[in-house]
């Protein structure tokens, strides 16, 4: 038993000796060029024995440049696996695919993506053009027959990989099998084809009534990020048109009538902004909120007494391009301006100060008070209801500073 402990310890310390004279005779370097965010993933797009088939969404550059000019190349192993936490088919960390190559020869530079790696692993260039040689698959691994068969099974359902996290890990090994340099990326993946309204409004035949003609427009719809590189058209849209009875025979004609957003009317669909995802800056991921206010300017001013519709769409990544979905089509009608009374301001001020402290001021040096719907901002710029409604808003998402005087008469 002695000497078998004292066998591997000489095993160990000569990797290790061998690992560190290696890097020692030169520089290796591992970095990520690109590592497009995907929010759907078709297993149909991957052909794991012809990778050029796949799709491309992740490259890595991977050099080795000897101290010496005329210094000899350094003997590495690439090891490659794609492993995936499933819930709804109970897999934990469990591999899909996995391929590690015999040692090799490598000097210079060249860049692997992800239609690289299959189980050929012939299309590998250096970047002079000269083909990488003498790779050849030391060991392979796919997914057990039974799991896979409960993954395809569910794919010939819905067409794609079910919901999860997919870790996608890629090693450089020394040929004693001891990690020199290593990559891993995870990617959620939600399948975000929900795309819910919440408000403001709802069926036309609901006759919903707001009394605001700067409406926040919320929806509901599962998070997802993209990367601008591989998908510029990512993100949520908007459009906003007035819904005419005489003029209309259905919301979705009105919907592709004469827009107030965007404006001046494309025909389309307004993008909203969207927001970088700092804690990934690596990658270069964007995400986008799931609100939007309609703005003080830049789109066409809604108008009292009237009947408007809205929708959203959603463009997301997958491996087989950009998807788009749209939303159902919420209406709903702004109140007509001599409908405007007392009490909507008073629910205004509660907003801005504590209620206890409003009733207290109602009961005391305000007894009597009631609004006449004269509103001053700075003492001097005269404010309509909605226009302080929208200033009420900001004021509470926290994107504006309210500091006085403001007056309402």
């Amino acid at each position: 038993m002695k000497k078998k402990k004292i066998f591997l310890a000489v095993v160990i310390l000569m990797s290790s000796l061998s690992l560190n004279a290696q890097q020692a005779q030169g520089t290796l370097t591992l970095a990520t060029n690109y590592f497009y965010n995907m929010e759907t993933f078709y297993l149909l797009d991957f052909d794991f024995n012809n990778g050029k088939n796949s799709p491309d969404f992740f490259s890595y550059s991977l050099s080795y440049q000897p101290n010496d000019i005329n210094g000899e190349p350094i003997k590495i192993c690439i090891e490659f696996e794609m492993s995936a936490d499933i819930p709804s088919l109970n897999l934990t960390n469990s591999r899909v695919f996995y391929i590690k190559t015999q040692p090799f020869d490598f000097k210079g530079e060249v860049t692997i993506s992800s239609q690289d790696l299959d189980m050929n692993m012939k299309n590998i260039y250096y970047t002079d053009g000269k083909p990488l040689t003498g790779i050849r698959i030391d060991e392979s691994e796919f997914l057990p027959k039974s799991q896979r068969k409960k993954i395809e099974s569910m794919i010939m359902t819905f067409g794609k990989l079910p919901s999860g996290n997919y870790m996608f890990n890629f090693s450089i090994l020394n040929e004693a099998g001891a990690m020199l340099k290593n990559q891993s990326q995870t990617i959620s993946i939600a399948n975000p084809a929900t795309l819910d309204l919440i408000s403001p409004g709802g069926a036309l035949e609901e006759n919903f009534v707001i009394s605001t003609l700067y409406p926040v427009f919320q929806w509901e719809s599962i998070d997802f990020m993209w990367s601008p590189a591989n998908c510029s058209e990512c993100g949520y849209y908007i459009r906003v048109a007035e819904y005419n009875q005489s003029r209309h025979s259905s919301i979705e004609e009105a919907l592709n009538d004469r827009a107030n957003i965007p404006y001046p009317d494309n025909g389309r669909f307004l993008k909203l902004p969207s927001i970088p995802v700092s804690n990934i800056s690596a990658a270069n991921l964007y995400t986008a909120d799931n609100t939007f206010q309609f703005p003080l300017t830049g789109a066409k001013a809604l108008e009292n007494g009237k009947t408007y519709v809205w929708q959203i769409q959603k463009t997301y990544p997958t491996t087989s391009g950009p998807e788009t979905v749209e939303s159902p089509i919420f209406a709903f009608s702004t109140t007509a301006s001599e409908n405007l009374n007392a009490a909507q301001y008073l629910r205004l001020l509660e907003q801005l100060i504590d209620p206890s402290l409003l009733e207290s001021l109602l009961k005391g040096e305000l007894n009597g008070y009631s609004p006449t719907g004269v509103v001053t901002l700075n003492n001097s710029q005269q404010m309509t209801f909605e226009q302080l409604s929208a200033l009420v808003t900001q004021a509470l998402a926290g994107t504006i500073t309210v500091k006085p005087p403001i007056t309402i008469e």
